[in-house]
């Protein structure tokens, strides 16, 4: 029975960074990156209580669960990579004006993205999984 706690966090977190080679992971330490991943894989199984049965019973992909805990830690890299650094005397400013591609924004929080969140679940919020009947009354009861 696989365990979210056997994950090589950072395996997952350098194979998804390899599009983005800007990012320099070998900046940060390991230790940080650690624990950065097994926070975020701590707030995937509050937010969607079926991610851990899910994976033991092999309907969650390791490489699914490594994708979503990898974005999150990458927001926060994202974010710390454009900053301003000032000791007084000068400045340093590591800023890239561009705008960032769709989903590649950086943020100074972990969080799971609502499509991330889909993706655990197995199904979009619309939905429910199998089985289940959608009864259409958000918009009369505001749900």
């Amino acid at each position: 029975m696989a365990s979210i706690d056997s994950i090589d966090w950072l395996k997952w977190l350098r194979v998804n960074a390899l599009d983005q080679p800007d990012l320099l992971l070998d900046r940060f330490p390991n230790a940080w990156l650690l624990n950065e991943c097994g926070v975020a894989a701590d707030m995937v199984q509050a937010e969607c209580q079926n991610v851990a049965p899910r994976y033991q019973n092999g309907l969650l992909k390791e490489r699914t669960l490594g994708y979503v805990v990898s974005q999150m830690v990458l927001r926060v890299v994202r974010y710390r990579q454009f900053k301003t650094e000032s000791n007084g005397s000068y400045s340093y400013t590591n800023f890239d004006a561009q705008d960032n591609p769709p989903g590649k924004d950086g943020s100074m929080n972990l969080y799971v993205s609502k499509r991330e969140k889909a993706l655990l679940e197995g199904h979009s919020d619309s939905m429910g999984p199998m089985g289940t009947v959608h009864m259409g009354l958000d918009r009369a009861y505001g749900l």
